[in-house]
Protein backbone atom coordinates (compact mmCIF):
# COMPACT_ATOMS: atom_id res chain seq x y z
CA UNK A 1 0.00 0.00 0.00
CA UNK A 2 1.69 3.24 -0.78
CA UNK A 3 0.06 7.02 0.57
CA UNK A 4 -1.07 7.93 3.68
CA UNK A 5 -4.48 5.67 2.48
CA UNK A 6 -6.15 7.98 5.75
CA UNK A 7 -6.37 7.10 9.04
CA UNK A 8 -8.83 3.99 8.77
CA UNK A 9 -7.06 2.52 6.28
CA UNK A 10 -3.74 2.92 8.20
CA UNK A 11 -1.57 -0.01 9.55
CA UNK A 12 -1.86 -1.50 12.97
CA UNK A 13 0.08 -3.43 15.57
CA UNK A 14 -1.34 -4.48 19.08
CA UNK A 15 1.57 -4.91 21.29
CA UNK A 16 1.80 -5.35 25.28
CA UNK A 17 0.66 -1.94 26.07
CA UNK A 18 -2.19 -1.34 23.76
CA UNK A 19 -3.00 -1.35 20.34
CA UNK A 20 -1.77 1.29 17.56
CA UNK A 21 -2.37 3.02 14.52
CA UNK A 22 0.32 3.57 12.26
CA UNK A 23 0.37 5.16 8.49
CA UNK A 24 1.30 3.74 4.98
CA UNK A 25 4.70 5.99 3.34
CA UNK A 26 5.66 4.82 0.12
CA UNK A 27 4.86 0.99 0.97
CA UNK A 28 6.06 1.32 4.28
CA UNK A 29 4.29 0.99 7.82
CA UNK A 30 5.60 3.85 10.02
CA UNK A 31 4.83 3.57 14.01
CA UNK A 32 5.93 6.93 15.57
CA UNK A 33 6.22 8.24 19.05
CA UNK A 34 5.48 4.78 20.37
CA UNK A 35 6.50 4.54 24.02
CA UNK A 36 9.08 2.22 25.49
CA UNK A 37 9.25 3.88 29.13
CA UNK A 38 7.70 5.42 31.78
CA UNK A 39 8.06 9.49 31.60
CA UNK A 40 11.49 10.07 33.82
CA UNK A 41 9.91 13.25 35.38
CA UNK A 42 9.96 14.27 38.96
CA UNK A 43 10.90 11.84 41.50
CA UNK A 44 11.99 9.30 38.71
CA UNK A 45 14.67 11.33 37.54
CA UNK A 46 17.63 9.72 37.50
CA UNK A 47 16.09 6.43 38.01
CA UNK A 48 16.33 3.49 35.61
CA UNK A 49 13.66 3.68 32.95
CA UNK A 50 9.95 1.70 33.78
CA UNK A 51 7.63 0.02 31.57
CA UNK A 52 4.89 2.59 29.94
CA UNK A 53 1.66 2.42 31.43
CA UNK A 54 -1.04 0.73 28.91
CA UNK A 55 -3.62 2.66 27.12
CA UNK A 56 -7.45 2.00 26.16
CA UNK A 57 -8.51 2.21 22.83
CA UNK A 58 -6.22 2.99 19.44
CA UNK A 59 -3.43 4.99 20.14
CA UNK A 60 -2.35 6.75 16.82
CA UNK A 61 1.06 6.75 16.26
CA UNK A 62 1.36 9.15 13.87
CA UNK A 63 3.97 11.99 15.14
CA UNK A 64 7.51 11.76 16.35
CA UNK A 65 7.65 12.12 20.19
CA UNK A 66 9.36 14.74 21.81
CA UNK A 67 12.98 14.63 21.44
CA UNK A 68 15.35 14.58 25.15
CA UNK A 69 16.12 17.70 26.34
CA UNK A 70 19.42 19.33 24.79
CA UNK A 71 20.86 22.23 23.48
CA UNK A 72 21.15 23.11 20.31
CA UNK A 73 24.59 23.30 18.67
CA UNK A 74 26.35 26.20 16.94
CA UNK A 75 24.26 26.92 13.83
CA UNK A 76 27.90 27.92 12.32
CA UNK A 77 28.75 24.32 12.55
CA UNK A 78 28.47 21.35 9.81
CA UNK A 79 27.56 19.36 12.23
CA UNK A 80 24.66 21.31 12.68
CA UNK A 81 23.79 21.54 9.01
CA UNK A 82 24.31 17.62 8.86
CA UNK A 83 22.58 15.54 12.02
CA UNK A 84 19.79 18.72 12.58
CA UNK A 85 18.71 20.26 9.56
CA UNK A 86 15.26 19.01 10.19
CA UNK A 87 12.66 21.79 8.91
CA UNK A 88 9.96 21.70 11.89
CA UNK A 89 10.64 22.87 15.20
CA UNK A 90 12.29 20.69 17.95
CA UNK A 91 9.75 19.62 20.67
CA UNK A 92 12.39 18.79 23.54
CA UNK A 93 10.86 17.27 26.57
CA UNK A 94 12.26 15.05 29.86
CA UNK A 95 9.45 13.03 28.92
CA UNK A 96 11.66 11.55 25.89
CA UNK A 97 11.51 7.57 26.17
CA UNK A 98 9.95 6.98 22.89
CA UNK A 99 10.81 4.52 19.43
CA UNK A 100 9.81 5.16 16.24
CA UNK A 101 9.00 1.81 13.90
CA UNK A 102 9.51 1.25 9.86
CA UNK A 103 8.15 -1.82 8.86
CA UNK A 104 7.60 -3.06 5.19
CA UNK A 105 5.45 -5.99 6.40
CA UNK A 106 3.51 -5.47 9.81
CA UNK A 107 2.43 -9.11 10.60
CA UNK A 108 3.10 -11.61 12.98
CA UNK A 109 3.94 -14.17 10.43
CA UNK A 110 6.75 -12.01 8.95
CA UNK A 111 9.86 -12.79 11.14
CA UNK A 112 11.63 -10.05 9.48
CA UNK A 113 15.27 -9.51 10.57
CA UNK A 114 15.59 -6.01 12.53
CA UNK A 115 17.77 -2.78 12.86
CA UNK A 116 17.58 -0.90 16.12
CA UNK A 117 19.40 2.56 15.18
CA UNK A 118 21.28 4.45 17.60
CA UNK A 119 21.87 8.05 17.10
CA UNK A 120 25.65 10.27 17.85
CA UNK A 121 25.75 13.43 19.39
CA UNK A 122 28.43 12.99 22.04
CA UNK A 123 25.84 12.22 24.62
CA UNK A 124 24.30 16.09 24.04
CA UNK A 125 21.86 16.41 21.04
CA UNK A 126 20.57 13.92 18.88
CA UNK A 127 17.26 12.65 18.95
CA UNK A 128 15.73 9.38 17.50
CA UNK A 129 13.47 11.34 14.78
CA UNK A 130 15.95 13.08 13.48
CA UNK A 131 16.02 12.83 9.16
CA UNK A 132 18.72 11.50 8.64
CA UNK A 133 18.21 8.42 10.51
CA UNK A 134 14.69 7.67 8.59
CA UNK A 135 14.43 4.28 8.24
CA UNK A 136 12.46 3.46 4.86
CA UNK A 137 14.58 3.17 2.53
CA UNK A 138 16.12 0.05 4.77
CA UNK A 139 12.63 -1.15 5.71
CA UNK A 140 12.35 -1.24 1.80
CA UNK A 141 15.08 -3.71 2.00
CA UNK A 142 12.96 -6.35 3.97
CA UNK A 143 14.89 -4.74 7.20
CA UNK A 144 12.62 -3.64 10.36
CA UNK A 145 14.15 -0.32 11.47
CA UNK A 146 13.68 1.30 15.36
CA UNK A 147 15.13 4.56 16.02
CA UNK A 148 14.62 5.91 19.66
CA UNK A 149 15.48 8.54 22.38
CA UNK A 150 17.67 8.15 25.38
CA UNK A 151 18.51 10.43 27.78
CA UNK A 152 21.18 13.59 27.33
CA UNK A 153 23.97 15.01 29.01
CA UNK A 154 23.25 15.48 32.69
CA UNK A 155 20.16 13.82 32.56
CA UNK A 156 21.00 11.02 31.22
CA UNK A 157 24.76 9.93 32.80
CA UNK A 158 24.95 11.96 36.02
CA UNK A 159 26.47 9.89 38.78
CA UNK A 160 25.94 11.16 42.47
CA UNK A 161 26.61 9.66 46.06
CA UNK A 162 22.46 10.05 47.04
CA UNK A 163 21.93 8.78 43.82
CA UNK A 164 23.63 5.43 44.49
CA UNK A 165 22.41 5.17 48.35
CA UNK A 166 18.75 5.23 46.80
CA UNK A 167 19.56 2.60 44.66
CA UNK A 168 19.04 -1.15 45.35
CA UNK A 169 22.69 -1.96 43.36
CA UNK A 170 24.22 0.83 44.79
CA UNK A 171 24.91 2.15 41.18
CA UNK A 172 24.78 5.77 39.93
CA UNK A 173 24.70 7.36 36.15
CA UNK A 174 24.17 5.17 33.21
CA UNK A 175 20.43 6.15 33.13
CA UNK A 176 20.71 6.84 29.09
CA UNK A 177 22.44 3.61 28.51
CA UNK A 178 19.60 2.60 30.40
CA UNK A 179 16.96 3.34 28.39
CA UNK A 180 18.92 2.01 25.20
CA UNK A 181 18.76 -1.15 27.16
CA UNK A 182 15.40 -1.06 28.17
CA UNK A 183 14.38 -0.62 24.36
CA UNK A 184 16.05 -3.20 23.17
CA UNK A 185 13.95 -4.95 25.88
CA UNK A 186 10.99 -3.22 24.48
CA UNK A 187 11.86 -4.44 20.80
CA UNK A 188 12.38 -8.24 22.52
CA UNK A 189 8.93 -8.35 23.92
CA UNK A 190 6.95 -6.04 21.01
CA UNK A 191 9.05 -6.28 17.64
CA UNK A 192 7.24 -9.06 16.76
CA UNK A 193 3.32 -7.07 16.16
CA UNK A 194 5.62 -5.20 13.57
CA UNK A 195 6.77 -8.01 11.75
CA UNK A 196 10.35 -8.16 13.14
CA UNK A 197 12.17 -11.29 14.43
CA UNK A 198 13.35 -10.80 17.99
CA UNK A 199 16.33 -13.44 17.64
CA UNK A 200 17.37 -11.06 14.58
CA UNK A 201 18.02 -8.10 15.94
CA UNK A 202 21.48 -6.01 14.55
CA UNK A 203 22.04 -3.16 16.91
CA UNK A 204 23.09 0.07 14.79
CA UNK A 205 24.59 3.03 15.50
CA UNK A 206 27.06 6.80 14.68
CA UNK A 207 29.31 7.79 17.13
CA UNK A 208 28.05 8.11 20.05
CA UNK A 209 25.72 5.71 19.44
CA UNK A 210 28.64 3.49 18.11
CA UNK A 211 30.32 3.85 21.83
CA UNK A 212 27.20 2.61 23.22
CA UNK A 213 26.91 -0.48 21.09
CA UNK A 214 30.42 -1.04 22.35
CA UNK A 215 29.66 -0.74 25.64
CA UNK A 216 26.46 -3.25 25.25
CA UNK A 217 29.12 -5.73 23.38
CA UNK A 218 30.46 -5.35 27.42
CA UNK A 219 27.38 -5.31 29.47
CA UNK A 220 26.76 -8.88 31.34
CA UNK A 221 23.18 -8.48 30.80
CA UNK A 222 22.32 -7.66 27.30
CA UNK A 223 23.51 -10.61 25.26
CA UNK A 224 20.25 -12.14 24.76
CA UNK A 225 18.75 -8.37 22.86
CA UNK A 226 20.79 -8.53 19.79
CA UNK A 227 23.16 -11.06 17.65
CA UNK A 228 24.93 -8.38 15.82
CA UNK A 229 26.26 -4.58 15.61
CA UNK A 230 27.06 -1.94 13.43
CA UNK A 231 29.69 0.89 14.86
CA UNK A 232 30.29 4.16 12.51
CA UNK A 233 33.08 6.34 13.52
CA UNK A 234 33.27 5.91 17.19
CA UNK A 235 34.41 3.30 19.65
CA UNK A 236 33.69 2.70 23.90
CA UNK A 237 37.55 1.62 23.97
CA UNK A 238 40.51 3.18 23.78
CA UNK A 239 39.22 6.64 24.18
CA UNK A 240 41.37 9.78 23.69
CA UNK A 241 40.02 10.56 27.13
CA UNK A 242 41.75 7.58 29.05
CA UNK A 243 39.54 4.79 31.39
CA UNK A 244 35.97 5.09 32.00
CA UNK A 245 35.49 6.29 35.29
CA UNK A 246 34.51 3.81 38.03
CA UNK A 247 31.92 5.24 40.42
CA UNK A 248 34.09 6.80 43.24
CA UNK A 249 35.24 9.38 40.25
CA UNK A 250 31.92 9.39 38.65
CA UNK A 251 30.26 10.74 42.19
CA UNK A 252 33.02 13.31 42.62
CA UNK A 253 32.46 14.02 39.65
CA UNK A 254 28.62 14.59 40.78
CA UNK A 255 29.51 16.63 43.94
CA UNK A 256 31.34 18.86 41.51
CA UNK A 257 28.40 19.34 39.26
CA UNK A 258 26.20 19.63 41.88
CA UNK A 259 28.20 22.70 43.43
CA UNK A 260 27.31 24.41 40.48
CA UNK A 261 23.97 24.49 41.94
CA UNK A 262 24.60 25.37 45.07
CA UNK A 263 25.58 22.05 46.88
CA UNK A 264 22.09 21.15 46.17
CA UNK A 265 20.70 17.93 48.07
CA UNK A 266 19.05 15.27 45.11
CA UNK A 267 15.63 16.14 45.90
CA UNK A 268 16.78 20.15 45.42
CA UNK A 269 18.41 18.82 42.04
CA UNK A 270 15.45 16.74 41.18
CA UNK A 271 13.43 20.66 41.43
CA UNK A 272 15.88 22.18 38.91
CA UNK A 273 14.45 22.92 35.76
CA UNK A 274 16.02 19.69 33.45
CA UNK A 275 16.79 22.76 30.68
CA UNK A 276 18.83 24.17 32.92
CA UNK A 277 20.94 20.98 34.07
CA UNK A 278 21.53 20.26 30.51
CA UNK A 279 23.24 23.49 30.24
CA UNK A 280 26.48 22.33 32.17
CA UNK A 281 28.89 19.26 32.07
CA UNK A 282 30.24 16.61 29.82
CA UNK A 283 28.94 13.30 30.37
CA UNK A 284 28.84 9.66 29.44
CA UNK A 285 29.51 6.26 30.36
CA UNK A 286 30.48 5.20 33.96
CA UNK A 287 31.36 1.77 35.49
CA UNK A 288 28.30 2.08 37.16
CA UNK A 289 28.18 -1.73 38.78
CA UNK A 290 24.30 -2.87 37.52
CA UNK A 291 25.17 -2.44 33.37
CA UNK A 292 28.99 -1.85 33.23
CA UNK A 293 30.68 -3.67 35.67
CA UNK A 294 33.56 -3.41 34.63
CA UNK A 295 35.66 -1.15 32.43
CA UNK A 296 34.57 -1.50 28.77
CA UNK A 297 38.30 -2.00 27.59
CA UNK A 298 39.12 -4.21 29.89
CA UNK A 299 36.22 -6.71 29.09
CA UNK A 300 37.52 -6.60 25.28
CA UNK A 301 40.87 -7.29 26.30
CA UNK A 302 39.82 -10.47 28.31
CA UNK A 303 37.39 -11.38 25.61
CA UNK A 304 33.70 -11.37 27.68
CA UNK A 305 32.44 -9.43 25.57
CA UNK A 306 29.18 -10.10 23.52
CA UNK A 307 30.94 -12.14 20.74
CA UNK A 308 28.62 -11.03 17.86
CA UNK A 309 29.47 -10.45 14.47
CA UNK A 310 30.54 -6.58 14.32
CA UNK A 311 31.13 -4.04 11.28
CA UNK A 312 32.67 -1.36 11.88
CA UNK A 313 34.34 1.80 9.71
CA UNK A 314 35.51 5.24 10.41
CA UNK A 315 35.60 8.33 7.86
CA UNK A 316 38.79 9.58 5.84
CA UNK A 317 38.40 13.48 7.65
CA UNK A 318 37.01 12.82 11.38
CA UNK A 319 38.71 15.62 12.53
CA UNK A 320 38.34 18.11 10.37
CA UNK A 321 35.49 19.88 12.72
CA UNK A 322 37.07 19.08 15.75
CA UNK A 323 40.68 20.40 15.35
CA UNK A 324 42.36 22.75 17.69
CA UNK A 325 44.84 24.67 16.05
CA UNK A 326 48.13 23.19 17.45
CA UNK A 327 46.97 20.21 18.64
CA UNK A 328 49.06 17.96 16.98
CA UNK A 329 52.41 20.45 18.22
CA UNK A 330 51.03 20.67 21.41
CA UNK A 331 50.89 16.95 22.32
CA UNK A 332 54.25 16.18 20.49
CA UNK A 333 55.47 18.65 23.03
CA UNK A 334 54.08 17.37 26.07
CA UNK A 335 54.68 13.55 25.18
CA UNK A 336 58.95 14.53 24.73
CA UNK A 337 58.17 16.18 28.38
CA UNK A 338 56.93 13.48 30.26
CA UNK A 339 58.82 11.21 28.58
CA UNK A 340 62.24 12.94 29.40
CA UNK A 341 61.08 13.53 32.90
CA UNK A 342 60.41 9.90 33.54
CA UNK A 343 63.78 8.78 31.92
CA UNK A 344 62.45 7.04 29.50
CA UNK A 345 63.50 6.13 25.73
CA UNK A 346 62.11 8.94 23.23
CA UNK A 347 60.83 6.29 20.51
CA UNK A 348 57.18 7.56 20.61
CA UNK A 349 58.24 11.16 20.56
CA UNK A 350 60.22 10.32 17.62
CA UNK A 351 57.92 8.23 15.88
CA UNK A 352 54.89 11.12 16.99
CA UNK A 353 57.64 13.30 14.33
CA UNK A 354 57.62 10.72 11.41
CA UNK A 355 53.82 10.25 11.93
CA UNK A 356 52.83 13.93 12.63
CA UNK A 357 55.19 16.24 11.35
CA UNK A 358 54.97 19.50 12.27
CA UNK A 359 58.09 21.26 10.28
CA UNK A 360 56.23 24.16 9.20
CA UNK A 361 52.76 26.32 9.97
CA UNK A 362 50.86 24.18 6.81
CA UNK A 363 52.23 20.82 7.62
CA UNK A 364 51.72 21.14 11.55
CA UNK A 365 47.83 21.96 10.96
CA UNK A 366 47.40 19.19 8.43
CA UNK A 367 48.98 17.37 11.56
CA UNK A 368 46.64 18.40 13.70
CA UNK A 369 43.36 17.21 11.77
CA UNK A 370 44.56 13.93 11.27
CA UNK A 371 46.08 13.53 15.26
CA UNK A 372 42.69 14.65 16.09
CA UNK A 373 40.40 12.45 14.40
CA UNK A 374 42.82 9.18 14.28
CA UNK A 375 43.23 9.52 17.85
CA UNK A 376 39.39 10.70 18.69
CA UNK A 377 37.58 8.29 16.55
CA UNK A 378 39.63 6.22 13.66
CA UNK A 379 41.77 4.53 16.18
CA UNK A 380 39.25 3.68 18.61
CA UNK A 381 37.13 2.05 15.78
CA UNK A 382 40.49 0.46 14.46
CA UNK A 383 41.33 -0.89 18.05
CA UNK A 384 37.71 -1.97 18.56
CA UNK A 385 38.09 -4.27 15.77
CA UNK A 386 41.35 -5.70 16.65
CA UNK A 387 40.15 -6.51 19.96
CA UNK A 388 37.03 -8.25 19.06
CA UNK A 389 38.69 -10.44 16.25
CA UNK A 390 41.70 -11.47 18.49
CA UNK A 391 40.09 -12.26 22.05
CA UNK A 392 36.69 -13.91 19.82
CA UNK A 393 37.23 -14.87 16.73
CA UNK A 394 33.69 -13.56 15.61
CA UNK A 395 33.77 -12.27 12.65
CA UNK A 396 34.60 -8.67 11.72
CA UNK A 397 34.51 -6.38 9.11
CA UNK A 398 36.34 -2.42 8.63
CA UNK A 399 35.26 -0.06 5.99
CA UNK A 400 36.44 3.68 5.22
CA UNK A 401 34.38 6.21 4.39
CA UNK A 402 36.64 8.22 1.50
CA UNK A 403 33.85 9.47 -0.66
CA UNK A 404 33.66 13.76 0.19
CA UNK A 405 30.20 15.02 -0.34
CA UNK A 406 29.27 17.55 -2.37
CA UNK A 407 27.58 20.14 0.25
CA UNK A 408 25.86 22.84 -1.17
CA UNK A 409 26.66 26.28 -1.58
CA UNK A 410 26.84 28.25 1.44
CA UNK A 411 26.88 24.78 3.57
CA UNK A 412 30.99 24.31 4.15
CA UNK A 413 30.81 27.40 6.35
CA UNK A 414 34.59 27.81 6.94
CA UNK A 415 37.95 26.13 5.66
CA UNK A 416 39.90 25.05 8.19
CA UNK A 417 43.03 26.59 9.18
CA UNK A 418 45.42 23.77 7.27
CA UNK A 419 45.35 25.11 3.71
CA UNK A 420 42.87 22.62 2.33
CA UNK A 421 39.94 23.58 0.94
CA UNK A 422 36.46 22.18 3.37
CA UNK A 423 36.14 19.77 5.47
CA UNK A 424 36.75 16.80 3.61
CA UNK A 425 35.39 13.71 4.22
CA UNK A 426 34.16 14.59 7.98
CA UNK A 427 32.61 13.10 10.87
CA UNK A 428 28.42 12.01 10.13
CA UNK A 429 29.70 12.53 6.24
CA UNK A 430 28.48 8.73 5.85
CA UNK A 431 25.23 8.95 7.20
CA UNK A 432 23.25 9.82 4.58
CA UNK A 433 25.07 7.19 2.56
CA UNK A 434 24.79 4.05 4.89
CA UNK A 435 21.05 4.69 5.31
CA UNK A 436 20.92 5.51 1.78
CA UNK A 437 18.86 8.94 2.90
CA UNK A 438 20.24 11.26 0.64
CA UNK A 439 17.20 12.73 -0.54
CA UNK A 440 16.91 14.28 3.05
CA UNK A 441 19.76 16.04 2.41
CA UNK A 442 18.80 18.98 -0.75
CA UNK A 443 22.40 18.49 -1.84
CA UNK A 444 24.24 18.99 -5.27
CA UNK A 445 24.66 14.94 -5.07
CA UNK A 446 25.73 13.25 -8.11
CA UNK A 447 24.70 9.91 -10.14
CA UNK A 448 27.72 8.58 -7.87
CA UNK A 449 26.63 9.66 -4.10
CA UNK A 450 23.62 7.78 -5.36
CA UNK A 451 25.75 4.62 -6.70
CA UNK A 452 27.35 4.62 -3.40
CA UNK A 453 24.34 4.52 -1.06
CA UNK A 454 22.64 2.07 -2.87
CA UNK A 455 25.32 -0.27 -2.12
CA UNK A 456 26.37 0.80 1.33
CA UNK A 457 22.41 0.96 1.75
CA UNK A 458 21.96 -2.53 0.70
CA UNK A 459 25.24 -3.65 2.41
CA UNK A 460 23.83 -2.42 5.67
CA UNK A 461 20.52 -4.20 4.98
CA UNK A 462 22.07 -7.48 4.38
CA UNK A 463 24.57 -7.37 7.68
CA UNK A 464 20.86 -6.97 9.46
CA UNK A 465 19.54 -10.21 7.37
CA UNK A 466 22.38 -12.48 7.52
CA UNK A 467 25.14 -10.75 9.54
CA UNK A 468 27.13 -10.65 6.85
CA UNK A 469 27.47 -7.63 4.57
CA UNK A 470 29.05 -9.79 1.19
CA UNK A 471 26.85 -9.97 -1.87
CA UNK A 472 24.97 -7.76 -4.05
CA UNK A 473 27.71 -5.16 -6.35
CA UNK A 474 30.24 -5.31 -3.82
CA UNK A 475 33.52 -6.43 -4.30
CA UNK A 476 34.44 -9.47 -2.10
CA UNK A 477 34.57 -8.02 1.82
CA UNK A 478 37.15 -10.50 3.95
CA UNK A 479 36.92 -10.74 7.47
CA UNK A 480 39.19 -8.44 9.33
CA UNK A 481 42.17 -9.81 11.20
CA UNK A 482 44.16 -6.95 12.37
CA UNK A 483 47.37 -7.84 10.89
CA UNK A 484 49.86 -5.54 8.88
CA UNK A 485 47.89 -6.21 5.57
CA UNK A 486 44.53 -6.99 6.99
CA UNK A 487 41.52 -5.86 4.55
CA UNK A 488 38.96 -3.26 4.68
CA UNK A 489 36.30 -2.11 2.06
CA UNK A 490 36.89 1.71 0.90
CA UNK A 491 33.68 3.44 -0.20
CA UNK A 492 35.02 6.33 -1.85
CA UNK A 493 35.25 9.26 -4.82
CA UNK A 494 36.01 6.32 -7.65
CA UNK A 495 34.00 3.74 -6.27
CA UNK A 496 33.90 0.47 -3.85
CA UNK A 497 37.50 -0.75 -3.87
CA UNK A 498 39.35 -3.61 -1.46
CA UNK A 499 41.98 -2.20 0.51
CA UNK A 500 43.93 -2.35 3.68
CA UNK A 501 44.28 -0.49 7.10
CA UNK A 502 45.34 2.98 6.09
CA UNK A 503 47.78 4.94 8.05
CA UNK A 504 49.40 1.73 10.10
CA UNK A 505 52.14 3.60 11.56
CA UNK A 506 49.51 6.36 12.79
CA UNK A 507 47.60 3.46 14.51
CA UNK A 508 50.90 1.47 16.10
CA UNK A 509 52.01 4.53 17.03
CA UNK A 510 49.01 5.22 19.02
CA UNK A 511 48.97 1.75 20.45
CA UNK A 512 52.04 3.02 21.92
CA UNK A 513 51.31 6.44 23.53
CA UNK A 514 50.50 6.49 27.50
CA UNK A 515 46.95 7.09 27.89
CA UNK A 516 44.82 9.43 27.53
CA UNK A 517 46.43 11.31 24.77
Amino acid sequence: MTGDGGAGAGPRASIETGRLLGRWEDGVAIFRGVPFGAPPVGSWRWRPPRRPDPWDGERPALEFGPAPLQSQPPRDSIIYQVNFNDRRPLMISEDCLYANVWTPEPSRSAALPVMVWLHGGGNRYGHGSQDIHDGRAIAGRGVVVVTLNYRLGALGFLAHPELAAEDEHGASGNYGLLDIVAALTWVRDNIAAFGGDPAKVTVAGNSAGAAHICHLMAAPGTRSLFRAAIGQSAAGIYRAEGPMPDQAAAQEQGMRYAAEFGGRDLAGLRRVSGVELILKGHFGPVVDGRVLVRDTQHVFEAGGQHPVPLLVGSNTDEGSVYTRPGAATDVAARLAADLAAADVAARPAAGFAGVYPTGDPVEAARSARLFTGESRFVYPVWRWATTHAATTGAPTWVYRFARTPPLPAGLDLASPPDGRPGYGVFHTAELPYTGDNLHRLAWPWQDADRELAAAMGDAWARFATHADPNGGTLPVWDVFTGGDTSPVLVFGDTGISRGTTDRLDAMRLLDDLPRPI
